[in-house]
Parts: structure tokens; sequence; C-alpha cells
């Protein structure tokens, strides 16, 4: 005992609690610190085992975590990145962390144990915490391995993941996969620096949700020294709201200039290609009120039933510009449709009676029923057999028009082919353009137009292939709605 008293004194006047325990777990020296801290008169620990000053539900196992320390005794520091405590006279749980060394007397090897209170760092870790958790931005703090030890509550709603799934993972299985590799470097980066960095300000930059899909977001990273070593606070904003409202912004404004466009074009229209029938109109009333004066009233029943078919030709050229306008501001209603029976009804009405002079083929192979809105489907049909009846070839002793069907897995495939006069080379740019006329028989140029819409509409795509003098066919796809697959 004469050897411990000069530790004694040692200990007392340390500045911070201390305890000496030999290799049994017997506490042999206090000091007057460590004695206030756990709430025990003046050498009362003297004698007893140091598993006194442990909490039950940690002191089963504390015996083994001794004996292997005595069996490798060394300098270590305790507490850091875990949850250690102490307990009491009274009872009170207090966390702590604590400092050993191994201490040689004689043959005898001892643990010089320093036990720090941590109880006003935890309350300020609590009020952070709160205050953290109250924040609308997500955050998460990384140590300098890359784990996360800190995430709030924004972040765990953001991520989809329950916070115990988080803590002490590495961060990376928040980062995606194409630059999860490479992470790790970038992070090393910024804890050599140190300095606030905001990134994703000139590119794109994403975080991974727990079911796998991409989280557009913008993160400020600020380095944060702690008493466990310096980490990075990590402050994330959900993008989706921004980039959705962008996307539509961006919709809306290509939207916004295909209308203007098409406003243009009608104005060019109007200005032009009204012109023309209106100054007829206005000769023909002329022509009228002086074959009046004359008494001439067969004259004047000519000319005003030529006013009204100029003016029912301009008048249907307006409603065909309205009726294109009027594409896409309802939703497509779809129903099943017979497409044998559409297309009989469609070309019953454009040819009479009488098709002698063109032959019309079907080959259809998709499934049955097909699902479309039926009079935007009829528009387009109405439209493509229109224009393959009237740009046939006179030169040809048979005028064919042939459909075909198919469908894939997503789209039902529509072919309409004509051996008609075919589509000039320098036209077949314009086929889709609002008031583009091929030849002196496209009428008002805006069937195509029109069909394009239509197509447009019903969320697919239409192309053609045309050789002059050889004919035309045009192909539109239309995707297969849920009650249409096989």
């Amino acid at each position: 005992m004469l050897q411990l008293d000069k530790y004694k004194l040692a200990i007392e006047i340390a500045p911070v609690p201390m305890l000496l325990v030999s290799g049994n777990g017997k506490i042999l020296l206090t000091n007057t610190l460590l004695d206030q801290l756990f709430e025990y008169e003046t050498t009362a620990l003297v004698g007893e085992n140091v598993d006194i000053l442990v909490p039950e539900n940690s002191r089963e196992h504390h015996p083994v975590l001794r004996d292997a320390y005595f069996k490798l005794p060394s300098k270590r520091q305790m507490g850091h990145g875990r949850d250690l405590s102490g307990i009491t006279h009274t009872g009170q749980v207090i966390p702590l962390e604590l400092g050993l060394d191994s201490v040689t007397i004689g043959e005898e090897v001892y643990a010089l144990v320093v036990a720090i209170d941590i109880r006003q760092r935890k309350q300020h870790e609590g009020r952070m915490n709160l205050a953290m958790d109250a924040a609308a931005s997500a955050m998460i703090m990384v140590d300098q391995q890359g784990l996360v030890v800190f995430i709030n509550k924004a972040a765990v709603a953001l991520f989809g993941y329950e916070e115990n799934e988080i803590l002490n993972q590495p961060v990376e299985q928040l980062v995606p996969q194409e630059t999860r590799r490479v992470h790790p470097v970038y992070r090393d980066s910024f804890m050599s620096s140190s300095q606030t960095r905001a990134m994703a300000k000139e590119k794109d930059l994403y975080a991974l949700h727990r079911e796998g899909h991409s989280i557009p977001v913008e993160i400020a990273l600020t380095p944060v020294e702690t008493p466990n070593g310096k980490m990075v606070m990590s402050t994330i904003i959900d993008l989706t709201e921004r980039v959705e409202a962008e996307r539509l912004a961006n919709h809306k404004s290509e939207e916004l200039a295909r209308v203007n466009n098409e406003l243009s074009q009608f104005a060019y229209s109007a200005s032009h290609d009204l012109k023309a029938p209106l100054t007829s109109i206005v000769g023909l009333l002329r022509l009228c009120l002086e074959d009046l004066d004359d008494g001439n009233v067969d004259e004047v029943r000519e000319n005003l039933q030529r006013c009204l078919q100029v003016s029912d030709r301009s008048a249907k050229k307006i409603e065909g510009v309205l009726e294109i306008a009027r594409i896409g501001r309802d939703e497509a209603v779809f129903e099943p449709v017979d497409l044998a029976m559409v297309i009989q009804d469609i070309w019953l009405d454009l040819t009479g009676i009488n098709q002698n002079d063109i032959k019309l083929q079907l080959d259809l192979n998709h499934v049955e029923p097909l699902l479309v809105e039926l009079q935007t489907f009829k528009v387009i049909l109405e439209n493509l057999l229109s224009n393959a009846i009237r740009y046939s070839d006179e030169k040809k002793v048979l005028h064919c028009i042939e459909i075909n069907t198919s469908h894939d897995e997503n789209f039902i495939n529509i072919s309409v082919t004509d051996n008609g006069i075919g589509i000039p080379h320098a036209k077949q740019s314009i086929v889709f353009d609002m008031f583009k006329r091929i030849d002196e028989r496209s009428g008002d140029g805006l069937g195509m137009a029109l069909v394009k819409k239509q197509v447009d509409r019903l969320g697919g795509t239409i192309t053609f292939k045309s050789v002059e003098k050889e004919g035309t066919v045009f192909y539109v796809s239309l995707p297969r709605k849920s009650g249409d697959h096989a």
C-alpha cells in the first residue's frame, strides 16, 4: 500500500475525476472529484468493485471487457462513437467519456481511469438535434470515415429510410450508383479543404431514395469541428418540385411558342388567303347591284350563288383553324372500336356506292378491340383516305389504297398506302404545316395539320414515305391501352 501512496496525492490534485483499479476490478484510489461525480462520501468507493459504477444493463458484460483490457493494457479513449454511462450512488445514470491508461506498481498492473462528465455536452447536442429536426431542409452529419452520425427528420422523410437504417452506415448508400465509386474521393477532398461549399449550382446533382429512384437535390457542405473530430454537415434541398415546375414551364413555353406560330400562320392566311375571297365577294356584290339596276335577275342569282360558294369555303377554312386550336383542351376519352367497320363507314361516306374506279384492300392484323377516341380517330382516317383518293394517278389503270395494321407490345401500327401521284420531294417538308398546299388539289392546306394534331392528342406518331409518280405511305403508331393488350 505504501507504493500507492505516491499516486494518491497525484490523483487527488488532478483537475479531472480519477480512480485507480486493480486487475480484479477492486477500486484502490479515488479523488474527491470522482467521489462527487458519483455522489459518494470521500473514500467510500475504496475497496468496492468498479462494477458498482456501471449501470445494471451493462454490468453483466463488464467483467469480460475489463479482463480483456488487462490482458492487453494500453492507453485508450472510450466513448467516441458510442454512448457510455455510469451510475451514481443515488441511481442517477450519467453519460461519460473514459480515458484508460495502464500503471505498473511493483509487479502488478493497474488501470488509471479518467471519467469525464458529458451531461452538458449531451444536453447541448440534444438541443441542437431538436433544432435540426425542426428544420425544413434535410440535414445529415458525416464523420471522417464517411459514416452517418446524425440525420434529421426531414432527411428521413426525403430518403424513405428509418433513422436506424441510416445511422452508422456509409453515406454512399444515399448516392446514385453511377457516382458511388468516386464519391469517397470527393468526400476526402472536402475533408481536407475544410471550406463551406455549395453543390449543384452549375450541374445537376442527384441523391438516391430507398426505393431506387433518383431525387434532384442541391447540397451545401459545412465542415464542423466536434469533440470527436472533424465532421461534415450536409444540408440537402429537394428540387423535385422546382424541377417539375421548370419542366412544366418549359412545356408551356414550347406550347405557347407553337400556338403563337399557329396564330402567326393564321394571321398570314387571313391577310393573304382570305383577302382574295373577300375581294371576290365584294366584286360579285357590286355586280349584283349593277344587275339589279339593269333588271338582270338571273345574273344577280348566279353571282349571289358564287358569293355563297366563296363564303362557304372561307368559313370552312376558319372552322378548320378553330378545330385545330381546340384539339387538346379536353382529355381524350378512349373506347373500343371495330376498325373494319369504322373504315367501311368512312369509305362509304367518301366514295358513295360507286367504287369501281378505286380498290380498297384491308390487311388487319392488330389485336381487337382497338381502344381509341372514336371521333379523333375518324378525323385521322378520313383525311388520310380522302388524300389517297384525291391524289390518285389518272394515268394508272387501277387506283389502289391499302390499309395494313399490326401490333407489338406497346403500339398499334396502321399504314395507309396508295399508288397515286406521290408527293414531290421539294414539298415533303411542309406536309404537316398549316396553310401549306402541295398543289392546286390541296384545298385550304389544313387537313394534314389537323391529322398531326389529332395523332399527337392520342399520344402517337405519324410519318410517311412518298415517291413521286409511284405513291405514298402514311404510318401511324398509337399507344396500346391496357384494355387492348392481348
